[in-house]
């Protein structure tokens, strides 16, 4: 994992050109720390938000992996050089989203963008309502993860992605944080928890039977 000093506003301005994506080379990085040589597939939107596109995510990028997707998003933290972030415990928001998912036989063979969808109407939750979100949180979505899917992925949990963990980036700390889909059941038990060590024991049991909290539709 790399790790960067905290750094003042000279420093960084001697260190980082306003044209370099500082934040997202950091999270390709971290990626192919993980990933080696295995390319994504990316996807951004035709204007990213800094041009003022309406999606908080400026890019998923989308791995085939032991049989599932893993999706990984640029947006929630601060992706370009940014003075503001010189010398900030986190990047922007602190954290981008990571989602684990199993390919559906009917998709004939297409991404599944709908977790792209999921990870924007997310991004601009926080950015709307300047509440984030963290590991040992749980949202219930009031209908099925994926709309018009017959599916009992009801809910949502956050962790932190045990493969990515977390990096330092020149704009601040970046936490990558895993939605880990829930049925009805398991949203049940979480429901009225308040502890991080009670709702932990509730994703510890989803754990010991889904290692990778790989959603399966």
């Amino acid at each position: 994992m790399n790790y960067f000093c905290i750094m003042n506003l000279e420093e960084y301005k001697k260190q980082y050109k306003k044209d370099q994506a500082v934040g997202a080379l950091s999270i390709e990085n971290r990626l192919k720390e993980v990933y080696g040589v295995l390319e994504p597939r990316f996807y951004s939107p035709q204007v990213a938000s800094f041009q003022g596109g309406d999606d908080p995510i400026d890019g998923v990028a989308v791995y085939d992996v032991n049989g599932y997707y893993h999706l990984i998003s640029y947006g929630m933290s601060h992706l370009y050089y940014s003075e503001e972030s010189a010398g900030a415990e986190f990047s922007k928001w602190g954290f981008e989203f990571s989602f684990r998912v199993k390919p559906i036989e009917d998709d004939n063979g297409e991404d599944p963008f709908w977790v792209i969808q999921l990870m924007n109407n997310l991004g601009r939750f926080v950015n709307e309502t300047k509440v984030w979100f963290d590991e040992y949180q749980y949202l219930p979505l009031g209908g099925p993860i994926r709309t018009e899917t017959a599916t009992d992925i009801v809910g949502i949990a956050f962790l932190k992605d045990e493969d990515l963990d977390q990096i330092d980036t020149p704009n601040g700390k970046v936490i990558f944080l895993q939605l880990i889909g829930l049925n009805s059941q398991q949203l049940e038990k979480l429901e009225g928890l308040t502890t991080k060590d009670e709702i932990k024991s509730v994703l510890d049991e989803i754990k010991s039977v889904n290692p990778k909290f790989v959603c399966e539709l």
